[in-house]
């Protein structure tokens, strides 16, 4: 008896502990899941056999992997998670959206936008954070809701629709400039800085009561919501 209740504790303590790892690597808040790691070469020369090719598992979305985008967004030497954090730009797309039959500077809500509109400003977006349409829709049903089609649905609506870099529109490439991440979150203090200079000092709205009023801390972290992007993408 003794010795199966030290078992059923360890086997309890090593549940523990898988649970804590898990949420140590984004498991808990719903990030993507670790990128499989290949096969040494050394392992598959030993055996004689080729290497085999990573087969994602049924239903695995292909967001869950990185993308080179997001992959080499930090720079090289940088220590992990490191990010090159760059100043706004007024986009370049403003053509493309006028293409469209739209106007840069005066969006409307993303949920107005006619079918071929839709269509066109989607591929700006993902050309704006170096994506494929797969790495946002669900393969084999691109109708169905994904976490990064309603942040990126807030994202319109909230920021490129509302606000405008000084007097030149804003839009997706602003930010991100071929790249999904564009902050280093490792420094508050540097973080916050960089939030300061370069929106809050930088961005004005252009939205119905609060046109030409400067952007503060609370335009975007609304009651001080500091991760309103999991929000978003529920």
């Amino acid at each position: 008896m003794r010795n199966a209740k030290a078992i059923g504790i360890g086997i309890h303590a090593s549940f523990a502990l898988a649970l804590a790892v898990c949420a140590a690597c984004g498991g808990a808040g719903g990030g993507a899941p670790p990128a499989q790691v290949p096969p040494s070469p050394s392992a598959s020369a030993s055996s004689g056999e080729a290497p085999a090719a990573s087969v994602p598992s049924p239903g695995t979305m292909p967001s869950a992997v990185p993308s080179t985008a997001e992959s080499a967004s930090a720079p090289s030497g940088a220590a992990p998670g490191a990010v090159e954090m760059k100043s706004l730009i007024p986009t370049a797309m403003a053509d493309d959206l006028h293409a469209l039959g739209l106007d840069a500077k005066s969006l409307p809500p993303i949920e107005k936008l006619e079918p071929r509109a839709l269509r066109g400003v989607m591929k700006l977006m993902a050309k704006s954070l170096g994506f494929k349409c797969a790495d946002c829709h669900q393969e084999g049903d691109f109708a169905a809701p994904t976490r990064r089609k309603k942040i990126a649905a807030h994202m319109w609506d909230e920021f490129a629709a509302k606000m405008s870099l000084g007097d030149a529109p804003l839009f997706c490439d602003s930010c991100h400039q071929g790249r999904v991440q564009l902050l280093d979150r490792r420094d508050k203090k540097l973080l916050s800085k960089w939030m300061d200079d370069e929106f809050a000092s930088k961005l004005s709205r252009h939205d119905g009561q609060h046109q030409g009023l400067p952007v503060e801390c609370e335009t975007c972290h609304v009651d001080m919501d500091m991760r309103f992007l999991a929000k978003w993408g529920r």
